[in-house]
């Protein structure tokens, strides 16, 4: 590109970005709650953990639908690919 065609996205952008802070100025300011969970073992509402069959019932589904799992089972993800 040419510098001046540089010149006139780089004024766009600055005016596109003073215009969202102006128009952002009027906006209500909202507070966020974060929860923090401090049980591990979370039970069902009558208290009674999942059965045994439940589980195995579970953990067959979730392997059948996780896409990659290294030699010991576990899962396997990639972390960040698109950051590289």
């Amino acid at each position: 590109m040419n510098d001046k065609k540089l010149e006139k996205i780089r004024k766009s952008a600055e005016e596109i970005v003073d215009n969202f802070a102006e128009i952002s100025e009027g906006l209500p300011t909202q507070r966020e709650t974060y929860y923090q969970q401090s049980a591990l073992n979370v039970l069902r509402d009558d208290d009674e953990p999942v059965s045994r069959e439940i589980l195995k019932k579970f953990q067959k589904i979730f392997l059948k639908n996780m896409p990659d799992r290294d030699e010991e089972g576990n899962l396997k993800v990639e972390v960040a690919e698109w950051t590289k």
